[in-house]
């Protein structure tokens, strides 16, 4: 006769183990990227202070600001553009088809400030992505040594300009990017963003970025890019990303494969940028880049999504069933693992100028991340593709 109880026992048993291996190699996991974090926390670049600027004012800058129905944060954006210490400045904002109080509220600004200048948008072509043609026109519309592209829903300190031209020219680069201080209000928010600082901090030691040639380790942060015009122009500015939607990466890596030097530095002192407001408009928001991501790579977003599950969701799993079955090695391993992730965000917290709370949600933080993820491959598989800003875009890569 058939023996039930020793064959549930028996598959227990081997799901059991499958559980405490999966626990011990995610205690391994993370503490590779808590070394990573360490190493970040002493050699993140940061923007430095600029005590003589009598270097930098000869350069012409152009703040280049793409807006498209940004009534919420369009006037703080461009007044901050405005207003910075560096005189030999241009602000130009492109209004990108807006159909809210965008237009109107920037046709106020330019009777306050002769710097400021507004165009209006050509319609968008065809495969085009809409903020790389938004980018690509205002690039057109200056000629300023340096370019600064910044997202409409940032905020610069007055001397932002001054110290971004200066640490251009003493580190030789052609473009840096940069993390700004990121304003959270709604749990989504605080709960979802920071996974973007996780792979800033823990995934890739950031010196590397600069001082690295492999086109590989490069990052960069679409809300700040500023670039040199030789750097932007030898790579042909964002015709080379004209329809991705991670423009910002591809054109660090775009950089980097010309043989020139980029960065990544913390400017949370110098930049605030209030992304999303919503945990709705987060999803979305997020939805739409993380396919593209990987150039829609759907083994290499199924691993990573996998990766996700197994470091920082399972361990909880796996501390539960070590105190259902008394488990003293398991309770280690699943307890130091979510320890380890608990510390990373609590250096992201520290660096980056986010709550210490936010320790203890990286599993949330995860498990978010991957519904985002599998929104992201389902709209890019979709009829319509990814959405965002009332516009569809078909399931591309850069340079098809």
């Amino acid at each position: 006769m058939f023996d039930w109880f020793s064959a549930v026992a028996g598959t227990t048993s081997s799901w059991y183990a499958m559980l405490w291996w999966l626990s011990a190699s995610a205690f391994g996991v993370c503490c590779v990227l808590l070394s990573i974090s360490i190493f970040n926390l002493l050699r993140f670049a940061r923007l430095p202070r600029v005590e003589n600027t009598g270097d930098v004012t000869q350069t012409s800058v152009a703040v280049l600001i793409p807006a498209r129905n940004e009534e919420r944060c369009i006037e703080a954006c461009v007044r901050s553009a405005c207003t910075q210490t560096h005189r030999n400045l241009e602000v130009i904002v492109l209004n990108d088809a807006s159909t809210d109080s965008t237009g109107a509220i920037l046709e106020r600004l330019t009777k306050q400030f002769a710097n400021l200048h507004v165009i209006n948008g050509s319609p968008l072509p065809e495969g085009w992505v809409g903020k790389s043609w938004a980018c690509h026109q205002l690039s057109q519309a200056t000629s300023a040594d340096v370019l600064l592209f910044t997202d409409a829903d940032t905020v610069h300190q007055p001397d932002t300009v001054v110290r971004s031209i200066a640490f251009l020219r003493r580190n030789d680069l052609a473009m840096f990017s940069m993390v700004p201080y990121q304003v959270l209000s709604s749990f989504g928010e605080h709960a979802v963003i920071p996974m973007v600082h996780v792979l800033y901090f823990s995934y890739l030691p950031n010196s590397l970025i600069m001082s690295n040639p492999r086109v590989s380790l490069s990052a960069a942060n679409g809300q700040f890019m500023c670039f040199t015009r030789r750097g932007y122009e030898t790579i042909g500015g964002h015709t080379a990303v004209w329809n991705s939607l991670v423009e910002d990466v591809f054109l660090a890596r775009a950089v980097k494969a010309s043989g020139q030097r980029i960065a990544l530095v913390d400017g949370t002192d110098a930049v605030s940028c209030h992304m999303y407001t919503g945990a709705a408009e987060v999803t979305r928001g997020f939805s739409k880049n993380m396919f593209p991501a990987t150039q829609y790579n759907l083994p290499v977003t199924l691993l990573f999504l996998g990766h996700l599950l197994h470091t920082y969701v399972l361990p909880v799993g796996a501390l539960i069933a070590a105190y259902r079955w008394s488990d003293t090695t398991m309770m280690l391993t699943s307890s130091f693992a979510l320890l380890a992730a608990g510390m990373i965000r609590l250096m992201i917290g520290g660096r980056f100028r986010m709550p210490l709370w936010h320790a203890v949600i990286q599993p949330v933080t995860a498990l978010w991340t991957i519904m985002i993820g599998i929104n992201s491959i389902r709209w890019a598989y979709s009829s319509q593709g990814s959405q965002w800003k009332g516009r569809s875009y078909a399931r591309k890569g850069p340079g098809t």
